[in-house]
């Protein structure tokens, strides 16, 4: 529905706003003014209260995001959406006690502002006659400052017990798997998070359609599809840790030689090549971009390849995990990787590569799925002994 708008930034992590969240406007007029009877006036203080739970939001996505940079994890942004806030972090991390520590980290910081406002609160009550705390509750949707006040109490309570369900992917099915990746692994460990995620989420459009509360049964579909998601993704990347990327690479007739012209780098196609001495071994990469750029008007085609290749591409042994080959080349940018044995070149992963094996793991378990990875590895060597 377009791209999300950048509002700010916070030590280097952008904050967005979806253009969806535009769908609390409707909410808030209709719950606030039509629906509370408080017209003009309901509708400016269900805004004023909206804007202060979504800040709230932030700073919980903000807690996450500091947890997750103090172990050396990036953070890319925060974007709010109508059910609240998701942060995009690089990847989390495997050991279970780093986990822990970032997932808690968020409801830690809701529950420092709820403990904040629980004096007043507290003195609301007593000035009130109020018995039982549940009867704060009939306090919340005054249009008074005491109302304001209970307001936000309840809700920084209700975003720690939200999020701390056991069921991904909220924040409590991350604390629930640390936990049970000490006994049973952080993939079975993953499963049972899933399965507790969907039953929960499961549960929540019941409730939401029983009670005829859309935006709860949208809470619940959105748990479902998110944990499967995320069982789908830990899966892939179980079993990426466990191919070697030199089983899936592409040969592209040898490379090319530094002190070709640029011209003879388009035998076979305009595509991105390795380049390599006399001996195999890798120099860099040229890219079909820069290629194609260069020879745009053909006034380069004298220059070399050694001149326009990028000498910082790095390599890869045909021994290492599809995943780390993967986050290497996310992290530097590139989308091939030069792949090496013993220091010589056997050929080259690429994007379109890894995406292929990851559509088919997605789509299938891994034990379905061993006989076509092995054809594709078949094929792979087919090429290479072709050389």
């Amino acid at each position: 529905m377009g791209k999300s708008l950048v509002i700010g930034r916070v030590r280097g992590i952008e904050i967005k706003v979806h253009p969806t969240f535009l769908l609390t406007v409707p909410w808030v007029a209709f719950n606030w003014g039509y629906s509370g009877g408080y017209g003009p006036a309901g509708i400016a203080f269900g805004f004023v209260l909206m804007l202060l739970l979504f800040a709230f939001v932030v700073l919980h996505e903000l807690g996450h995001s500091f947890a997750a940079m103090r172990y050396g994890v990036g953070v890319r942004d925060i974007t709010l959406l109508p059910i609240g806030g998701v942060a995009r972090i690089e990847q989390l991390p495997v050991e279970p006690r780093r986990e822990l520590a970032i997932a808690l980290a968020g409801p830690a910081v809701n529950l420092a502002i709820a403990l904040l406002f629980a004096p007043p609160v507290l003195w609301i009550g007593a000035a009130r006659g109020v018995e039982n705390p549940l009867q704060l509750l009939g306090i919340v949707t005054d249009l008074t400052p005491s109302g304001f006040i209970v307001y936000l109490f309840f809700t920084n309570v209700m975003l720690v017990l939200f999020n701390l369900l056991p069921a991904f992917p909220m924040d409590g099915g991350r604390v629930l798997r640390a936990v049970l990746s000490h006994f049973t692994g952080r993939l079975n460990a993953t499963r049972v998070a899933v399965v507790l995620g969907q039953l929960i989420g499961a549960a929540l459009c019941a409730l939401g359609l029983g009670t005829r509360v859309p935006s709860l049964a949208l809470v619940g579909a959105f748990i479902i599809a998110a944990a499967y998601v995320e069982g789908t993704a830990v899966r892939v990347e179980h079993t990426m840790r466990k191919l070697r990327v030199g089983q899936f690479i592409l040969w592209d007739m040898g490379g090319i030689g530094e002190h070709h012209p640029l011209p003879y780098a388009l035998r076979g196609g305009p595509r991105d090549v390795a380049v390599v001495n006399g001996d195999g071994r890798v120099l860099g990469m040229l890219w079909r971009h820069d290629l194609m750029q260069a020879l745009n008007g053909g006034a380069n085609r004298f220059r070399t390849v050694g001149e326009l290749m990028d000498i910082g591409a790095g390599s890869a042994d045909v021994d290492e995990t599809l995943y780390e080959v993967q986050q290497r080349m996310h992290l530097s940018g590139r989308r091939a990787l030069p792949v090496t044995e013993n220091g010589y070149y056997r050929g080259i992963f690429t994007n379109e590569r890894f995406w292929y094996i990851y559509g088919h793991i997605a789509r299938r378990p891994w034990l379905e799925l061993r006989a076509r990875l092995s054809r594709l590895a078949y094929a792979g060597r087919v090429r290479y002994s072709g050389r």
